[in-house]
């Protein structure tokens, strides 16, 4: 709960960076992802890097 009780966008980043590295993404997938991923969570993030995150989940499945 701390997170939350104490907004802080790192403490979010910092979460959603925890989860893409358990994903086992090769080393150059794990760098665009979490950039994407944590510009997201922290709310600065781009049209472009929506829809750019978005294209990479629907590839997993």
């Amino acid at each position: 709960m701390a997170p939350f009780c104490l907004y802080n966008g790192n403490n979010f980043a910092s979460i959603i960076a925890l989860v893409i590295k358990k994903m086992n993404l090769q080393p150059e997938q794990a760098v665009i992802v979490r950039s994407l991923a944590v510009h997201i969570v922290a709310g600065v993030t781009t049209r472009e890097e929506k829809k750019a995150l978005r294209e990479f989940c629907e590839s997993l499945d």
